[in-house]
C-alpha cells in the first residue's frame, strides 16, 4: 500500500474519538503528551500532504500513547488551515504540516492572516520530492532540450497547467522560463487532477505532477517524462535527468514538513523533532517513501528554520520579478 493510499477508516476514526475522551491520568504525570493532539493539515484528505501526516500521526499514537488526530482544513490555497494553527495556544497540542508551496505562498495567502516564520517554530523537515516533467506523447519533444527549443520558437504555445497561481507547480514553471528564457504559458485550475487529465489529453502540453502520480501513465506512455526538479536525480527514477544538468542550479523541490505555533516549549519541539525523525527513518516507512521518490531529510530544527525562511524569500523575488499578482 502506498502512503497516498492511506486512510484512517470509520472504525479506526470512532476508536481514536472514543479513546479522546478517556482521562489520561498516567501521561500527565509523565508530561507531555497528556492528552490528544491535533495535527492541522492545510489541505484536502487523500493527497500526499495528508497521507504523510497520518502515517506519522498513526505512528505517534503507536509510541506515546496519546492520539495525534488528524485535522483537514482545507480552503484558500492552505491559509484557512495555517490561520487556525497560528492561533491555537503554543502548548504542543496543535501541530501543522506544510509543504512548499505553502512556503511559496506565505506573503500572498498570509497577508495580515499569519507570517510563518513570526508566528511558527519548526519541528522537522520531513520529505522532500522532484516533480516531474510531464509532456503530453503527441508533444516532438524527447528532451527538456528540445522542449525548450519548441517553446523558443513559438513563444506561449508551449502551456503547462499547474493548481493555481502562486503553486509550487506554477512557480516551478515560472523558474524554467526565467532560466532558460523561453516562454511557457500558464494555465491556472482548481486542483491537480485536472491538470494531469488535460495533460494526458492534450489540451495542455506539459506539467510538473508528483511521481506517484503520474507514474502510471508514464508507463502506459500516455506521458513522456522529460526532467525532474530537485537540483539532483532522484534515486527512484536515476534514469531521468535533473533540469540542472541542463540548466546549472536550478531547483524547485516539492517538500513537507512539521511546525507549531510560535513560543511551543523548546522541551516539547525537541521531544516530537526525535519522534518524528525516528519514525521516517523506520525501514519500513524509509523504504516506501523512496519508491515513491521522496527522501526522509534529515536536519535539525534551526535548519529546517532556516530552509523555510530561505523557501519565502526565494519565491518571493521570482514572483516580483515575474509581475504575478499581489506583488
Amino acid at each position: 500500500m502506498t502512503l497516498a493510499g492511506l486512510r484512517v477508516n470509520a472504525a479506526t476514526l470512532c476508536a481514536i474519538l472514543c479513546v479522546a475522551g478517556m482521562p489520561w491520568t498516567a501521561h500527565a504525570q509523565g508530561g507531555y503528551p497528556s492528552r490528544p493532539v491535533r495535527v492541522i493539515v492545510p489541505s484536502v484528505a487523500g493527497g500526499g500532504l495528508d497521507a504523510l501526516a497520518r502515517v506519522v500521526a498513526q505512528s505517534l499514537n503507536e509510541k506515546l500513547g496519546v492520539p495525534f488526530v488528524v485535522d483537514n482544513r482545507p480552503g484558500a490555497g492552505g491559509a484557512i488551515g495555517i490561520e487556525s494553527a497560528a492561533h491555537a495556544a503554543a502548548d504542543g497540542y496543535t501541530l501543522l504540516i506544510i509543504s512548499a508551496t505553502h512556503a511559496a505562498t506565505s506573503t500572498l495567502q498570509g497577508k495580515g492572516r499569519y507570517d510563518l516564520r513570526r508566528d511558527f517554530a519548526p519541528i522537522a523537515w520531513a520529505t522532500t520530492q522532484p516533480y516531474v516533467v510531464n509532456v503530453n506523447s503527441r508533444v516532438p519533444a524527447r528532451t527538456l532540450s528540445e522542449l525548450i527549443a519548441l517553446a523558443k520558437a513559438g513563444p506561449d504555445t508551449v502551456s503547462y497547467g499547474s493548481p493555481g497561481s502562486g503553486s509550487a507547480q506554477h512557480l516551478a514553471g515560472v523558474l524554467l522560463t526565467h532560466m532558460s528564457g523561453a516562454r511557457f504559458f500558464h494555465v491556472p485550475y482548481k486542483g491537480g487532477a485536472q491538470v494531469l487529465n488535460d495533460t494526458i489529453a492534450g489540451q495542455i502540453q506539459m506539467s510538473f505532477t508528483n511521481y506517484l502520480v503520474c507514474r502510471p501513465h508514464i508507463q502506459s506512455g500516455r506521458l513522456r517524462a522529460l526532467a525532474v526538479t530537485t537540483l539532483k536525480r532522484s534515486k527512484a527514477i536515476p534514469d531521468l535527468p535533473a533540469i540542472s544538468e541542463l540548466l546549472p542550479g536550478y531547483d524547485a523541490d516539492n517538500w513537507y514538513g512539521f511546525i507549531a505555533p510560535a513560543k511551543t516549549p523548546a522541551s516539547v519541539l525537541d521531544r516530537l523533532h526525535r519522534e518524528i525523525t525516528a519514525i521516517l527513518n523506520a525501514p519500513e516507512v524509509k523504504q516506501r517513501l523512496v519508491a515513491e521518490a521522496s527522501e526522509v531529510v534529515n536536519v535539525t530544527r534551526a535548519e529546517f528554520g532556516r530552509h523555510v525562511a530561505d523557501e519565502i524569500v526565494k519565491w518571493d523575488d521570482m514572483m516580483r520579478k515575474s509581475g504575478i499578482a499581489g506583488h
